[in-house]
């Protein structure tokens, strides 16, 4: 049987925020994760409420650069790939493309997300390629 916890909303969380907490920390939604993750973010807005405004920046931040990306993917070079070239010069002016900005936000993101969470079994380190606790009942 799985405890289901409340979002408390009087701590500046809104409906929402923890599913976008587990995309943007790259951790898998489920009932599991949900529930737990919302207990870290009432007990996160119990013991600092600024760094519920600064959590709920981070999630702005992170779907502007997802919007940024897929405006990478849908701009004038996508899809397209070079077939010849007679030439190869480097581009000095600039490093990577702005698809390559949209994923180091992104990073930095899940990055800031996991310290701020830190202390959450869930949501620290964040991402499927991290080892998730298990709890014995």
């Amino acid at each position: 049987m799985l405890i289901v916890a409340t979002l408390d909303t009087s701590l500046g969380w809104e409906s929402g925020d923890v599913e976008r907490i587990l995309v943007a920390s790259g951790v898998w939604v489920s009932p599991f994760t949900i529930t737990e993750a919302t207990v870290c973010c009432n007990e996160l807005g119990g013991r600092s409420p600024s760094l519920v405004t600064t959590v709920k920046g981070l999630l702005d931040e992170f779907d502007a650069a997802v919007v940024a990306q897929k405006a990478a993917n849908v701009g004038a070079d996508a899809g397209r790939v070079l077939k010849k070239a007679d030439v190869l010069e480097w581009d000095t002016e600039r490093s990577g493309t702005p698809y390559d900005g949209a994923l180091r936000e992104r990073a930095r993101v899940k990055q800031e997300l996991g310290l701020i969470f830190g202390s959450c079994p869930v949501l620290s380190g964040g991402g499927s390629d991290s080892v998730i606790a298990l709890y014995r009942s």
